[in-house]
């Protein structure tokens, strides 16, 4: 195989997004966004299926009624926004910070928890295992483009009751960038944070240098679960980031206007940052949501449609513009069932738009059919998707070197710039493709008549095959596995 010394080390990306210059709503209508979500705490409330987290809204001031319905005078949610920290740094395993997510920096990576894999020999669509969640981490952190890693797959072949400790294991075996990471419940969190303070040295370690991010929703319409808020207050009392995101599908669990779903998300999204800044000042957290319609055609909840794409574009100005919070966001996936030209369009356009908008965590790069499967070539083709976009937001250099007036000079009129030094000197700077075909005709059927495709698949079979991530130490690896051992026990013990 190729070796490519850069993709030895998660590579800190130093050219991120920036401002655009295109702007959806302004100063005015971003105040009215979070007004109206305001008025949805105040007037409809959510429910709180947590008796803690009810404790907790009650002394601040909040009215409860009908045993776990809860509205929120305005400044308890206003007061709670202020306390979340305008950053999160994510470390990579060795404690290297990595990922900074504070205004237009842009990170990417790959999404969780697919319950279907395109198989890299086969093509065909399969019922996902955990040598899939290998596959994907260790191509994940070969790829110098994706920055952080998730799951990507749902195995079918452990018990799903300790499924996420295994996923979690499995992730940390084979990449040493920054995970994000999701729990069954209180318990499999956890056991994910004794493995994650066993990597980091201990709590306190972790707790400056975290490598991981857990991903928690509420459950739209307007619901935190018991589930979902034990882990959130876990996630506070540790002091550890989470990203809190609902994923409302408009015309079924949100309204099917682009604003009364917008509305409704923002409004589950402050509520719980609330609930974690109440239980502990500072709590870490990424804002974030996505939503697109039913399609009521094919009933499909659309992953990669316009609206969807807005909805995010809308989040990242309330983001940067409003609250000036870290904002979460989703790229390189598709609707399409196969990897495809149409996963490919959709894939760059998500890239390129996602990154204008400045989110700063963007997963599920490699995702096709509305988030339902998992495909590694999709995974090399968006990276190199990625690769180009950072590309133009890089824009045009102006020096005296790039401005070549002394070598225009020197060339003339009519002459040749190919041997110039100058030449020599700054081709490299132009950008160059590993998976996108350049030859002509004669060069492309000469070279076996490659696709982008098929370069992808054998791109991730070389990469699966030979690249070998940073081990963990054999001493913390075996902690990791005692940890699991006690979790497959406890779950034997309540079976019995």
């Amino acid at each position: 195989m190729q070796k490519d010394k850069s993709s030895k080390k998660t590579v800190p990306v130093e050219v991120q997004g920036k401002p655009s210059g295109y702007r959806m709503f302004t100063e005015a209508q971003l105040h009215d966004i979070h007004l109206a979500s305001l008025e949805i705490l105040r007037r409809t409330g959510v429910r709180v299926l947590e008796s803690e987290s009810l404790e907790l809204l009650r002394t601040a001031g909040c009215v409860i009624t009908d045993k776990n319905l809860v509205r929120f005078p305005a400044g308890v949610v206003e007061n709670a926004i202020a306390d979340a920290p305008s950053r999160v740094v994510l470390c990579n395993r060795t404690g290297e910070p990595r990922v900074y997510l504070e205004g237009h920096r842009v990170y990417f990576g790959t999404g969780s928890d697919l319950p279907n894999t395109i198989d890299l020999e086969t093509g065909e669509r399969r019922t996902s295992v955990l040598s899939d969640i290998r596959n994907a981490a260790r191509l994940a952190d070969y790829l110098p483009n994706l920055d952080f890693v998730m799951s990507m797959a749902l195995p079918s072949d452990v018990p799903i009751q300790t499924s996420d400790r295994r996923s979690f294991l499995t992730m940390t075996e084979n990449t040493v960038k920054p995970m994000v990471f999701t729990a069954w419940d209180e318990a499999g969190l956890a056991d994910i944070i004794a493995m994650a303070e066993a990597i980091a040295g201990g709590p306190d370690e972790l707790k400056l240098k975290p490598f991981l991010l857990a991903y928690l929703e509420p459950t739209t319409p307007l619901q935190h679960t018991e589930v979902v808020l034990r882990k959130v207050l876990m996630m506070a009392d540790h002091g550890l980031p989470f990203v809190y995101a609902p994923g409302p599908v408009d015309g079924a669990t949100s309204p099917v206007t682009q604003a009364g779903s917008l509305v409704i998300s923002n409004a589950e999204v402050i509520s719980g940052i609330t609930i974690a800044q109440l239980r502990r000042k500072g709590t870490p957290v990424v804002w974030g949501s996505g939503s697109g319609p039913l399609d009521m055609k094919t009933m499909v909840a659309t992953y990669t449609s316009p609206e969807f794409l807005l909805h995010s574009m809308a989040m990242s100005e309330m983001a940067h513009y409003y609250y000036h919070k870290p904002v979460w966001g989703f790229a390189g996936c598709s609707d399409s069932n196969q990897p495809d030209i149409q996963a490919g369009i959709e894939s760059a356009l998500t890239i390129l738009w996602t990154m204008l908008s400045g989110a700063n965590l963007i997963h599920d790069t490699g995702y096709i059919e509305s988030g339902m499967t998992a495909s590694l070539e999709m995974m090399v083709l968006t990276d190199e998707i990625i690769s180009y976009a950072r590309r133009l937001m890089r824009g045009i250099e102006l020096t005296p070197e790039t401005l070549a007036l002394d070598v225009i000079d020197q060339i003339g009129p009519g002459g040749s710039y190919v041997t110039a030094k100058h030449t020599m000197e700054n081709y490299r700077q132009v950008w160059y493709p590993r998976v996108f075909d350049r030859h002509n005709h004669y060069g492309w059927t000469q070279a076996g008549q490659p696709t982008a495709i098929k370069t992808a698949r054998n791109i991730a079979r070389d990469v699966i095959a030979n690249h070998q991530p940073i081990p963990i130490p054999p001493a913390t690896l075996d902690k990791l596995y005692a940890i699991i051992a006690k979790a497959d026990e406890r779950f034997i013990e309540n079976t019995m």
